[in-house]
C-alpha cells in the first residue's frame, strides 16, 4: 500500500513522535511505499537513528511563521499548509496526533484516499471550554467551544479513528463521533533489552549496590503526578529505607512543573532520595532503564505508556498507575505491580512489598518482557496497523467496538 503518515512537528525525542517514526519503519520493513510529512523536523534532536532511510518531507511552516504562542492558530497555519503544498496521491493518510488529522482531512478531500487518524491524545478543546471562567474566561470559553465545534466537524471526516486504549477511545466517543478501534503500540525488543550499561549509570547518580533505584523517564509534564512519587519516596526514607527515584528527563515544555517539584524535594528534604537527572540522550536510554531496579510510573490520564513496555522489554519490573491507560494490559503481581493514582501511601506500600521480595520481582519482569517480546512490539503494532489500513481502504471492516474487539482482544 502507498501510506503517507503527517506529524505536525517533529522536534523532540517524545513518545508521540517515537510512535510515528516507529510505525513509519515497520510499515517500510513489510514492503509497503512510506512517506512521512511533516512542518518542522529536527534531524539530530528526534531520533536520528530511527529516522534514518525513512522518506520525510519537510514542507515548512504556514502562513506567519513566527507566531508560536496560539498554538490552535499555529497548527491551523501549518496544516493547511501542508496540504497545499503536497500534491502526491496515496491511498491512506494517517495523521498522528492533533492537530494533523485536519491536513488529512483536507488531504483525502484534494487528492482521495482514506483518513486514519492515530488519536494519540484526545483534543482538550471541549473540557478546555468548560473550565471555571475568571473576568476574560467567557471569551476564553466562546473560543474554545468554537474550536471544538470546529474539530468536531473536520473529525467526522475521517474514516476511522485510532486510539491506543480502551480508555481513550471512551473518551473520544463521549464528546465526539465517528468509527473507532483500539491499536496498541509497543517497544522495540531488539533495541530495548537486558544488559546495557547499568553500573555506569548507577556510579554517574551516586547510587550503590544497598540503593533500591526506582526510575521514572519521560517529559516533564503536570498529569506524570510525580509530586506523588516523590511523596512515596519520603514516606519510605523517612522509615530509613535505602531508596532513591531518579527522575530522567526534559523539563522544556514544562519548567514551572519542574520547579515545583525541585521545591516539593527540598521541603521534604530528600535532596538525596530524588535525582534530576536531566535530558537522556536516546542512546543511553536502554542504559537507564538497565540500571533500575524497578521502573516507576505513576501517571494520571494518560493515554497510553510507551516507556512502560521500553522498561519491561529490558527486565524490569514495573509499578504503574491504573490511572495510566498502559494498565489495561496488565496483571496486578504477575506482569506489574498496579497502584491507584494519587495515592502515595499506597505506592510506597506497593514498592516496600517489590523490594522485599526479589523472587517476585525476576518473576514479574520475566512475565512483562515475555509479554513485549511477543505482543506489543513495532513489528505487531505495525501489522495491525496494516490490517486497518487495509479495511478501511477496501471499505470493509467490522463497525466501531466490534472492529476494536477484533484488533485487541483484551478489554
Amino acid at each position: 500500500m502507498d501510506i503517507a503518515l503527517i506529524m505536525h512537528e517533529l522536534l523532540v525525542e517524545g513518545g508521540g513522535e517515537r510512535q510515528c517514526v516507529s510505525l513509519a519503519r515497520a510499515l517500510a520493513k513489510q514492503g509497503h511505499q512510506v512517506t512521512l510529512y511533516t512542518c518542522a523536523y529536527d534531524r539530530e534532536h528526534c531520533f536520528p537513528d530511527i529516522c534514518k532511510g525513512l522518506s520525510i518531507q519537510v514542507v515548512g511552516r504556514g502562513r506567519f511563521p513566527r507566531l508560536g504562542r496560539l498554538k490552535f492558530l499555529r497548527g491551523y497555519l501549518d496544516m493547511k499548509h501542508l496540504a497545499a503544498k503536497v500534491r502526491d496521491q496515496h491511498e491512506i493518510w494517517n495523521p498522528h496526533h492533533w492537530p494533523a488529522q485536519w491536513g488529512a482531512v483536507w488531504l483525502k478531500r484534494k487528492l482521495g484516499g482514506k483518513a486514519v487518524w492515530m488519536c494519540n491524545d484526545v483534543p482538550a478543546f471541549y473540557h478546555l471550554a468548560r473550565q471555571p471562567r475568571g473576568s476574560a474566561g467567557f471569551l476564553r470559553a466562546a473560543v474554545y467551544n468554537l474550536l471544538y465545534l470546529y474539530d468536531r466537524m473536520q473529525n467526522k471526516k475521517m474514516d476511522l479513528n485510532v486510539f491506543l486504549s480502551h480508555w481513550a477511545a471512551d473518551q473520544f466517543q463521549l464528546i465526539y463521533s465517528g468509527k473507532t478501534a483500539v491499536v496498541r503500540s509497543g517497544a522495540d525488543p531488539e533495541r530495548f533489552r537486558p544488559g546495557g550499561d547499568r553500573d555506569g549509570i548507577r556510579r554517574r547518580f551516586g547510587c550503590s549496590d544497598a540503593d533500591f533505584l526506582l526510575l521514572w523517564l519521560g517529559i516533564f509534564m503536570p498529569h506524570r503526578r510525580l509530586q506523588d512519587a516523590i511523596q512515596a519516596v519520603a514516606l519510605l526514607a523517612k522509615d530509613g529505607t535505602r531508596v532513591k527515584l531518579l527522575l530522567a528527563g526534559s523539563d522544556r515544555f514544562s519548567p514551572e512543573y519542574a520547579a515545583t517539584l525541585r521545591k516539593q524535594v527540598a521541603d521534604l528534604g530528600v535532596e538525596r532520595n530524588i535525582i534530576f537527572s536531566g535530558k537522556v540522550a536516546d542512546e543511553e536510554i536502554r542504559d537507564f532503564y538497565c540500571a533500575a531496579d524497578a521502573f516507576l510510573f505513576p501517571n494520571e490520564h494518560q493515554t497510553w505508556g510507551l516507556a512502560v513496555l521500553e522498561a519491561m522489554a529490558c527486565g524490569r519490573p514495573v509499578l504503574v498507575s491504573t490511572g495510566a491507560a498502559v494498565h489495561e494490559i496488565l496483571t496486578d503481581n504477575q506482569s506489574a505491580i498496579l497502584f491507584p493514582p494519587r495515592n502515595p501511601p499506597a505506592l510506597a506500600e506497593r514498592i516496600t512489598g517489590l523490594m522485599k521480595d526479589p523472587g517476585t520481582r525476576s518473576e514479574i519482569a520475566a512475565r512483562g518482557m515475555k509479554l513485549v517480546q511477543g505482543k506489543y512490539n513495532w513489528e505487531q503494532f505495525g501489522l495491525r496497523m496494516s490490517s486497518v489500513f487495509a479495511q478501511t481502504s477496501g471499505g470493509g471492516g467490522l463497525a466501531d467496538r466490534e472492529f476494536s474487539q477484533e484488533l485487541d482482544t483484551e478489554r
